[in-house]
């Protein structure tokens, strides 16, 4: 049989979060943290090919991971366990003396993949070309579906130009449309993320206002084309 894939980024994030919140005697499988962690894993929903669901990320693999922590850790008197995978030694270097983007990272995780699910259709359901990092667009989906980012950054264009169309094709709904066209357009969030973001704060000119065809485009091509690169692309036809 396959083995189960290797801890990401974002799931060895909650387990050192995790880490440095207990004492090093806890850290065994009948902790009812290390039990919630092993719960809150298998919900993430961050792997498609898993061949062995009853023992994926149980509460002794994130012991193990857990151990595997304590050899990276100084301050550890023991042994801890030899082995670990390369990933393991990048996030605690990463992370091991900034604790507080740590905190963010992990309640950031939690709130995209933890939340209650809407009964709408999921962002990771969209159709797009594969990206380096799901949690990066699930972060772009997060800031763009904001209510208050959607609230300021219309009235800044309404005040502005005094009528909402697209950015990339020039769509008018309220010309199209009439009265019943009115606030259809949505928001892009057009800053492109090359490293897991923590909880900056965004501009406002980091956001376009888009149609939802321009929008479905960008969002299949998330990562590959921004706002202005498709607008080219319009002007090329």
């Amino acid at each position: 049989m396959k083995k189960n894939p290797n801890f990401n980024r974002e799931e060895l994030i909650l387990c050192l979060d995790l880490y440095f919140r207990m004492d090093y005697g806890q850290m065994h499988g009948s902790n009812p943290e290390v039990i919630k962690l092993s719960e809150d894993l298998r919900k993430l929903g961050l792997h498609k090919d898993i061949p062995d669901i009853n023992a994926f990320r149980s509460v002794n693999s994130i012991s193990l991971k857990l151990a595997n922590f304590k050899r990276l850790d100084g301050n550890f008197k023991g042994r801890g366990m030899r082995m670990g995978g390369k990933m393991d030694r990048e996030i605690w270097n990463e992370f091991h003396k900034h604790r507080d983007k740590l905190k963010n990272e992990a309640d950031l995780i939690r709130q995209l993949y933890l939340k209650p699910k809407s009964k709408e259709r999921s962002f990771t359901e969209e159709p797009r070309i594969g990206y380096k990092s799901e949690f990066l667009f699930q972060f772009h989906k997060n800031r763009e579906t904001d209510p208050m980012v959607m609230k300021v950054k219309k009235e800044m264009i309404l005040a502005a130009a005094n009528k909402l169309k697209c950015e990339v094709c020039s769509f008018d709904p309220h010309s199209f449309y009439g009265e019943i066209g009115n606030d259809l357009m949505e928001i892009h969030y057009n800053k492109e993320l090359k490293n897991e973001p923590g909880l900056e704060p965004s501009d406002m000119d980091d956001f376009v206002v888009v149609c939802s065809n321009c929008h479905k485009v960008l969002d299949k091509n998330f990562g590959l084309i921004e706002a202005a690169d498709l607008k080219k692309l319009i002007r090329q036809k």
